[in-house]
C-alpha cells in the first residue's frame, strides 16, 4: 500500500494529500495525519465518491498553522476521542469557503466564508462540511490561552468576522490580520519563525480580549450566543435575549439592525440553518421532530418558512440527501 504523500512543498512545511492513497484507506490515513499534525478527529464522508483531502502544516515551538481542503465530510471530536488524543490546545478555524455547521455542548452555530470560530479543542464538537471544507487552522496551547484570558476558561465557541484583505468594513481587524499571517506563512514560510509566532500570539491575544470582553461588539456576540443556545425553545423572545446580553430591548434592536437584519430575522435564519443541517445529516428523522428541535411551533409552519427560504420543502431536501448517501 502506498504511504501518504508527506513531501514538503517548501522548507518547513509538511504536505499531506489523499491523492495517491487507495480509496478504501483514505479516511484512515486522513484521521492518522490529523491526530499527529493537528487535532485528532473521527471522520466520515457525506458522498458516494472517495474522500479527497489535502493539508499543509507549519509547526512553531508553541503554535501550529494549517491549511485544509477537502470534499464534503463530517468530523467529530467526542469525549472518547479526546481521552485518547488530548491536544491541550485552543483552536481557531477560519472558514475560507462554503458553509459548516458546528455542534458543541450547548448549541449549534453556522459558519460561512469569512467567519472564524475560537474553541477549546479538548471539548466535544461535531463539524459538518456539506459542500466541502476550505479553511485555515491555528492552535495555541491552553496554558498560553489562560495567560491571555487572565485565567478565564473558554467554555463555548466565539465567532469573529474576518476578511482575506485588510480594511474590509465590518470585519475584525485582528482576525483579518491573523488569517492573512497564517495564510502567507503557509504559502511562503518566513526566515524568522520567532517573529511570525510572536506576531500571531499578539493577534490571538487581541481576539481573546474581545471574546471575553464587555464592549458593544461583545453584547451583540452574547445575544447571538443566547440564540445559538436556546433557538430550540419556541418561547425564546427579544426580552430573554436582551437580558442574557446585558442590554435593554431597544439597544438589542439597534445592535441587530446595525448588522443588517432584525432580531426576528436573525432568529428565524438561525432556526432554518439548524434545520437544514439536521435534514442533511439525519435524512430519516421526521419533519415534525426536526421542526420541534429547531423551535418551530408546528411542522406546517416550519415547512412554509423553509420552502420560502430555500425553494424546496424539508421532505424534498431529505429525500435528496438520503439518495446521495446510498
Amino acid at each position: 500500500m502506498p504511504r501518504p504523500e508527506n513531501t514538503p512543498p517548501a522548507p518547513g512545511l509538511l504536505h499531506f494529500t489523499t491523492a495517491q492513497i487507495p480509496a478504501g484507506h483514505r479516511i484512515e490515513y486522513w484521521e492518522s495525519h490529523n491526530a499527529k499534525a493537528l487535532i485528532g478527529l473521527d471522520i466520515r464522508t457525506l458522498e458516494n465518491s472517495p474522500l479527497q483531502a489535502e493539508e499543509i502544516n507549519l509547526h512553531f515551538p508553541a503554535l501550529r498553522f494549517a491549511r485544509v481542503k477537502g470534499s464534503s465530510q463530517i468530523v467529530e471530536r467526542s469525549e472518547r476521542l479526546i481521552a485518547q488524543h488530548p491536544t491541550g490546545d485552543v483552536a481557531i478555524f477560519f472558514a475560507l469557503g462554503g458553509e459548516a455547521f458546528f455542534y458543541h455542548s450547548t448549541g449549534m452555530i453556522m459558519l460561512k466564508a469569512g467567519q472564524a470560530v475560537l474553541y477549546d479543542a479538548d471539548r466535544p464538537f461535531v463539524r459538518g462540511f456539506t459542500y466541502g471544507v476550505r479553511e485555515l487552522v491555528l492552535t495555541v496551547p491552553r496554558e498560553e490561552f489562560m495567560r491571555m484570558s487572565r485565567g478565564r476558561t473558554l467554555t463555548e465557541p466565539r465567532v469573529f468576522e474576518f476578511a482575506t484583505g485588510a480594511g474590509t468594513p465590518g470585519k475584525d481587524p485582528a482576525a483579518t490580520s491573523l488569517a492573512s499571517l497564517v495564510n502567507s506563512s503557509l504559502r511562503r514560510p518566513e526566515e524568522d519563525p520567532h517573529h511570525v509566532e510572536q506576531a500571531a500570539l499578539a493577534l490571538v491575544e487581541q481576539l481573546v480580549d474581545r471574546a471575553l470582553g464587555t464592549d458593544r461588539d461583545s453584547a451583540y456576540r452574547r445575544a447571538r450566543e443566547e440564540i445559538e443556545r436556546r433557538f430550540a425553545d419556541p418561547a425564546l423572545d427579544r426580552a430573554q435575549v436582551a437580558s442574557a446580553a446585558g442590554v435593554g430591548e431597544r439597544q438589542l434592536t439597534r445592535l441587530f439592525t446595525a448588522q443588517g437584519r432584525s432580531f426576528s430575522e436573525h432568529l428565524l435564519a438561525h432556526r432554518l440553518q439548524a434545520a437544514e443541517a439536521l435534514l442533511v445529516s439525519e435524512p430519516r428523522t421526521s419533519i415534525a421532530d426536526i421542526a420541534r428541535r429547531c423551535g418551530f411551533s408546528s411542522p406546517s409552519h416550519f415547512t412554509r418558512r423553509f420552502k420560502d427560504h430555500t425553494g424546496v420543502t424539508p421532505s424534498e431536501l431529505q429525500r435528496a440527501s438520503e439518495a446521495q448517501s446510498l
